[in-house]
């Protein structure tokens, strides 16, 4: 294989990460729906929490004065979103119950605009200084010639960073409007940088030759790993389960048995440190006799000078032992595995094997799981 020789920007200089906190707007694949987004602003102007609400109103209103110079206030507003016109829908509407004054909002998450904003402003009989139309865009967009004067530009962001010098989140009352507004924030900041170089972006482009090639070596390293993994299943007669690089199953598959070893080698694939981990693991009926396993074997050489491990709902890292390798060892790493299941686990993985499985015939693989 080609020696690849990585050029010092890559190798002495931190490479940027781009850490983005998703919510549940993400996770539901709808942080684009503008008629979603459009609820949840509405939520926050007229929500039961007036600190939040003044807040995003007041937010807003201090856009439009530092963008046009004008001063609008509202007295008592009220928010509708999906206002049905002659022509179409305005996405949010604030209107103030005792005076003529209001705002209707066009909220557009994607690129194109093609929305009849000159329909929506003569849908309001009110004279002009009294209302004001809104272009809420991810990125800053010209306003349409038919409209400008009558609509202003505001951004997504610029709202939500604006709203975020207004509110104290530790002063709110209800601990859930805070998770709520967090995520929001969140959700609108990441979709304010989705089409900005940010600096990881930055620096693929700098170095995209010497970063493809170092993507090709980690896919050798995987591929490494995984046929390791086959490897030591081989040698144990066992066989594989488990679709994570990280960590391996080893197990009785013809037998269906509930106790196996994992290994996991998370941080050899990291690359913070050179080691692994040799686990007993149970799983389904054989978890729910964890108890009688332990006092069964409590005693027995090879559990006594383990640690003991996780112990989920659904699975129990029974015994637990870290080995460190060199990197001279990792050439071979499933020797170096087999070779301390056999001697650290091996005897006693066989009798909690026949003490659940008394009927099993083992016989497949029982002496390569012994020391040789």
């Amino acid at each position: 294989m080609e020696k690849i020789d990585l050029p010092i920007c890559l190798t002495d200089v931190e490479i940027p990460t781009s850490k983005e906190r998703i919510g549940f707007l993400e996770i539901i694949k709808k942080s684009h729906n503008e008629t979603i987004n459009s609820n949840i602003y509405a939520y926050f102007l007229s929500g039961e929490d007036s600190t939040i609400s003044h807040a995003f109103l007041a937010a807003l209103l201090s856009l439009i004065k530092e963008k046009t110079g004008k001063k609008y206030a509202f007295s008592k507003h009220e928010v509708t979103t999906e206002l049905v016109t002659e022509t179409g829908r305005i996405d949010i509407v604030i209107r103030d119950l005792l005076s003529p004054t209001t705002l209707l909002i066009e909220n557009k998450l994607l690129h194109w605009l093609h929305n009849p904003l000159l329909a929506y402003w003569n849908h309001f009989k009110i004279a002009e200084t009294h209302k004001l139309g809104i272009l809420l865009t991810i990125d800053a967009h010209e306003i349409p010639q038919a409209v400008y004067g009558k609509f202003i530009n505001i951004t997504h962001w610029e709202w939500v960073s604006t709203v975020k010098k207004h509110v104290d989140l530790d002063s709110l009352k209800d601990p859930a409007n805070k998770v709520y507004l967090n995520d929001f924030f969140n959700t609108i900041e990441k979709l304010s940088t989705t089409y900005k170089m940010n600096a990881s972006a930055k620096f693929f482009f700098e170095n995209a030759s010497q970063v493809n090639k170092a993507h090709k070596t980690l896919l050798e390293g995987h591929k490494f790993i995984l046929g390791q993994y086959d490897l030591i299943a081989s040698k144990l007669g066992l066989q594989t389960y488990g679709g994570d690089i990280n960590w391996k199953n080893f197990w009785d598959e013809d037998n269906v048995i509930d106790t196996y070893f994992t290994i996991t080698a998370h941080d050899i694939i990291s690359g913070e440190e050179l080691k692994y981990q040799i686990i007993i693991e149970l799983i389904r009926e054989d978890k729910l006799h964890l108890d009688s396993i332990v006092n069964e074997f409590k005693e027995h050489p090879q559990f006594k000078v383990k640690e003991r491990g996780q112990n989920k709902d659904f699975y129990c890292h029974l015994i637990v032992k870290e080995y460190c390798i060199s990197l001279s060892e990792l050439a071979s790493l499933a020797d170096h595995v087999v070779e301390n299941i056999r001697k650290d686990f091996g005897e006693l993985f066989i009798a909690i094997v026949k003490f659940r499985y008394s009927e099993k015939n083992i016989s497949k693989w029982r002496q390569k799981v012994l020391p040789q």
